[in-house]
Order: C-alpha cells, then sequence, then structure tokens
C-alpha cells in the first residue's frame, strides 16, 4: 500500500510533467476546461493547491494536538467546511495573477515543489498534524490525501483544457479520490441518494448528488 504523501510527490510530479507541454505555453491566455479558468490560471491554481501542504506544515507547530480526537478533521469534513471558506471566492483572482509568471516557470516551480516535498515528508514524523481552515487539524496523511483530489482532479482539468490524455498516475490516488468524492456524496445526500444515482436510476435524482463540489 502506498502512503499519500507518496501519492501526491507522485501527482504532482505528473501535475510538473504536463505542464512543462508545449501546448500548455501555447494556450496559456486561452481559455481552460473550468469556467471562469485561463489554461495559465488553472496552472497557477494546480500548484497552489499541490503546494498548500507545504506551507500548512509550515504554518502549523509541530506540537499541535487537538484538544479531543473528535476535534480531528477528515477529508471528507475537509472539504465540508472548504466550500463555505471565503477564500473560494478568491481562487479565480489569486490564480490569474499567479499565472503572470508565465509557463516556463509554473513548470519549474512545480518541480520545485516535488522536490521539496520529497525532503520535507521524509523528515516528519507518521503522528504529524496540519492545522487547516481557521487552524483545524487533519493528519499529514489525510491532508494529503484532500490535495489528491485537488492535484489529480485539476491535472485531468489541464490535460482537457489541452486536449492531451490524463496522465496515468498510481490507481491507489484515483481510488483515494473515488473514496472521498462518494464519501462526502454521502455526508451531503445520504446513502440512499448515492445509491440510487448509481445503481436505480429510475428512483434516481442524479443531478442532485453529483457533482458534490
Amino acid at each position: 500500500m502506498t502512503h499519500p504523501p507518496d501519492l501526491v510527490i507522485e501527482a504532482t510530479t505528473a501535475a510538473a510533467d504536463l505542464l512543462a507541454l508545449p501546448e500548455v505555453g501555447q494556450r496559456w491566455d486561452e481559455p481552460s476546461a473550468l469556467e471562469g479558468m485561463t489554461v495559465g490560471a488553472l496552472s497557477a491554481h494546480l500548484v497552489r493547491a499541490a503546494g498548500a501542504v507545504i506551507a500548512y506544515l509550515d504554518r502549523t507547530d509541530p506540537a499541535a494536538q487537538p484538544e479531543t480526537p473528535d476535534d480531528l478533521l477528515t477529508p471528507i469534513t475537509y472539504f465540508h467546511a472548504a466550500i463555505d471558506s471565503p477564500i473560494h471566492e478568491q481562487i479565480k483572482d489569486v490564480s490569474a495573477n499567479e499565472s503572470e509568471i508565465g509557463p516556463e516557470a509554473m513548470a519549474a516551480k512545480c518541480r520545485d515543489l516535488v522536490a521539496t516535498m520529497q525532503e520535507r515528508f521524509a523528515a516528519e514524523p507518521a503522528d504529524r498534524l496540519v492545522g487547516a481552515l481557521g487552524g483545524r487539524l487533519l493528519t499529514l496523511d489525510d491532508f494529503c490525501r484532500t490535495r489528491l483530489i485537488e492535484v489529480l482532479m485539476h491535472v485531468d482539468d489541464l490535460a482537457a483544457s489541452i486536449d492531451v490524455p490524463t496522465p496515468e498516475t498510481d490507481p491507489e490516488g484515483r481510488a483515494i479520490v473515488i473514496d472521498i468524492v462518494m464519501g462526502i456524496a454521502r455526508h451531503l445526500k445520504g446513502d440512499w441518494a448515492v445509491i440510487h444515482a448509481l445503481a436505480r436510476a429510475e428512483r434516481s435524482d442524479a443531478d442532485g448528488v453529483f457533482p458534490v463540489f
């Protein structure tokens, strides 16, 4: 079984390879597959999303502990809280501004991030916690699971934006994405709504279940 930090490193490496393709630079200022974002802005958002794990590690006291075990966020409760976060509305503007460094610098930034992840994750203890969303805590593994959703989905978005195949990555990473997305749907809509959406179309309001974010 591959650990989530290693899966994030692999996914971010795939992102760096994708960002280095000439098609990304050629379409930098064109609309991406995500409404309201250019290819450049999507690229910047992808790198920022991956880099959040290092940024939040830097901000979190290594000795930080939750008051009770129930105070720990899970990937599912993290995304449920993140949807209502004020930063959600600022993402497009921030991404557009950060894309101004251009495609070559963005690809290099992503490569540097991979190297930082490799060094940093190797030095972190297994029980390391990360503070996010107002300082609420997740385990490092769980925060890396949230990064897998961001990185792998936006790698797919970027590939679609420049008309190339989505890069192949470890299927364990994709399984984590599916597991969390399904968990969010169950949390928001209930088990039977999800079951009907997947297996009983005649009794389903699938549009009311998916997408979950």
